[in-house]
């Protein structure tokens, strides 16, 4: 299980909630951890998890995403572009350069319309499993509760006289 820690930020009656993960926990080791996130390279990532345990704004929460549903998506993502590309240079190998294997530049150009084909597909294949069984961050506990303060108005003893 891939795990982080963040803030609740929103809390939905519908059982989920708005959470900013801080990006270093989870990436802490990754040298592209900058570049992370579709180019955004700032330092939280706002999202929306299942809020099973009725955490609230202000919680300091861990979030949990299922490893399989991870690394199946990264297979595809990785793989399948891998796949095309061997198998378009083998094709092209074995259509036009015989038994000898004599001439390679139709095993490049046909690896990288395999390698090219293998990308759309994987995207194809990751955008209908993004739409059918999305990867969603589930809150698994409360570390602090109401770590920030959410009242509108001064506080007791902030030396204002509630004014």
């Amino acid at each position: 299980m891939a795990q982080t820690i963040g803030f609740v930020v929103e809390a939905g009656n519908d059982g989920r909630a708005a959470v900013v993960a801080e990006k270093g926990q989870g990436c802490g080791s990754c040298s592209a951890v900058s570049q992370c996130h579709g180019g955004r390279a700032g330092q939280t990532e706002k999202t929306t998890a299942l809020n099973p345990i009725g955490a609230t704004v202000g919680d300091r929460v861990t979030l949990t995403v299922a490893s399989g549903a991870l690394l199946s998506r990264m297979a595809v993502l990785y793989l399948v572009p891998v796949f095309g590309m061997l198998t378009g240079a083998f094709t092209g190998a074995f259509v036009y350069g015989g038994a000898d294997g004599a001439d390679s530049g139709h095993s490049i150009v046909f690896g990288l319309a395999g390698f090219i084909l293998g990308f759309v597909l994987s995207v194809t294949i990751s955008r209908i499993w993004s739409a059918a069984r999305p990867v969603t961050p589930v809150i698994t506990r409360i570390v602090n509760a109401r770590s920030v303060s959410l009242s509108a108005g001064p506080s007791a003893g902030c030396g204002c006289g509630a004014k």
